[in-house]
């Protein structure tokens, strides 16, 4: 099953957030710098959202730099397995990359937890393989990412990483956290809860995103500033 195939089949989706298909997306990394580390793992999930099923798009990537060992306790790979099982960089990321621009066209969302972490990663990829053009491309696609929509809707104390929103919203996840197939569906499942309580969210929500981080940021930062705790950018970066 070829993910470009099956976009090919979709027909243009309506633009309303509780109908229209979805493609979810995560990363397992090198590392957390964007012009250094590679993407090592990623999933692609396609939701069709009238019957529920998920379409899962795995990707096994030899990165080509190192593994950060920090990177590797989190995320299970190393640099033997990665070597030697992993398929050629340039090929794959591209196709990732043509399948989330193909997925646009159809009106259908890119869905990722911390969305800029793994959407700035594909794009230093795209860059360091000579792909600068789809990157760019990058930089214009509608994005949905329900860390942003939670730290602006939950008021609640504690983490905001993937398992304590899912306990939060109320959904079970399908397996164990930081695998990439796994993270990519809950993340799917969370959002559909988030948007089923807020429906009050536009579709092509970018402005309505940013702004939302933004004031999350400033009171974020306000409490920094009082307590001595490092401060986070002011803008949300997509």
């Amino acid at each position: 099953m070829d993910i470009l195939e099956e976009l090919e089949k979709i027909p243009k989706q309506p633009e309303d957030l509780s109908s229209c298909d979805l493609l979810g997306f995560d990363t397992e990394t090198t590392g957390l710098d964007c012009k250094k580390d590679s993407i090592i793992s990623a999933s692609l999930v396609l939701r069709d959202r009238q019957s529920g099923e998920d379409k899962v798009f795995n990707f096994l990537i030899n990165p080509n730099t190192p593994i950060d060992p920090k990177a590797s306790a989190v995320n299970g790979f190393t640099q033997e397995f990665v070597e030697k099982n992993g398929k050629n960089q340039k090929e794959e990321v591209e196709k990732i990359a043509e399948a989330i621009l193909l997925a646009q066209k159809k009106s259908i969302p890119l869905v990722a937890y911390n969305a800029k972490f793994d959407v700035k990663m594909l794009e230093g990829d795209l860059e360091k393989v000579g792909r600068k053009d789809l990157a760019d491309k990058l930089s214009q696609i509608f994005v949905l990412d329900p860390l942003v929509m939670d730290r602006y809707l939950s008021h609640r104390p504690g983490r905001r990483n993937l398992e304590s929103a899912m306990q939060w919203w109320g959904a079970a996840p399908r397996g164990g956290y930081h695998d990439a197939q796994v993270d990519t569906q809950a993340v799917l499942d969370l959002l559909c809860l988030i948007l089923k309580a807020h429906p009050e969210i536009p579709y092509r929500a970018m402005e309505w995103q940013r702004d939302a981080y933004r004031k999350w940021a400033k009171g974020r930062n306000e409490w920094a500033e009082n307590n001595g705790a490092f401060k986070v950018e002011e803008e949300w970066g997509l």
